[in-house]
């Protein structure tokens, strides 16, 4: 025996709202019958809704139990995401110390290149001027030495801006007295004599 029942009726006992209800009528889930411009829900007979409300509260059940899942999944979530930001906190600290080590020991680097540097910088070489400290008698001028040597006009010019060349490169046997180059008398000039020649 089929009863008639209002829309708002079987939702509320099946516990739905009533879009869901014109909706399962419309996809013809639903008998439905107008009765004087109104819309009936025709049902068999009452067993129908406690199947339906049967359907209904294990949906409901399984929907609650996703939500706490989802509840649980979203605390697991944070919980997570606040580790990644202490351990990331951790990594960030650790790295400000190592790059804060390496600019210590660049700096400690630096200055030891700058300490060795000084030390192998080559130094102008002091001009001797005519004291006490040089003894004169031991120098010759660079052009009476050319002579000496017996060398022509174009290999003594030759022969004193190499010798400039070697007093600057710092040769012992060169040196500069009021301003005029000078060669110790008694010193072997053969090897430069021979690179001369080349």
């Amino acid at each position: 025996m089929s009863r008639l029942i209002k829309p708002s009726e079987y939702a509320k006992e099946c516990g739905i709202s009533r879009q869901a209800v014109y909706a399962k009528i419309k996809k013809g889930l639903l008998k439905s019958k107008k009765v004087e411009g109104q819309i009936f829900i025709e049902l068999d007979n009452s067993i129908e809704i406690q199947a339906k409300n049967s359907q209904i509260a294990p949906d409901r059940k399984a929907t609650n139990s996703l939500l706490e899942a989802k509840d649980e999944t979203i605390q697991i979530l944070k919980d997570t995401i606040d580790d990644l930001k202490a351990t990331n906190n951790l990594i960030i600290g650790t790295l400000k110390g190592e790059v804060d080590l390496l600019k210590e020991a660049f700096g400690e680097m630096q200055q030891l290149y700058r300490t060795q540097i000084e030390h192998l910088q080559v130094k102008e070489p002091a001009k001797l001027e005519r004291s006490s400290v040089v003894d004169t008698r031991n120098y010759i001028d660079v052009r009476e030495l050319a002579k000496v040597l017996n060398l022509d006009k174009t290999d003594r010019k030759k022969f004193k801006k190499a010798a400039t060349k070697m007093q600057e490169s710092g040769d012992f046997r060169f040196a500069i007295i009021e301003d005029e180059l000078y060669a110790l008398k008694n010193a072997d000039y053969s090897d430069f004599l021979e690179a001369m020649k080349l």
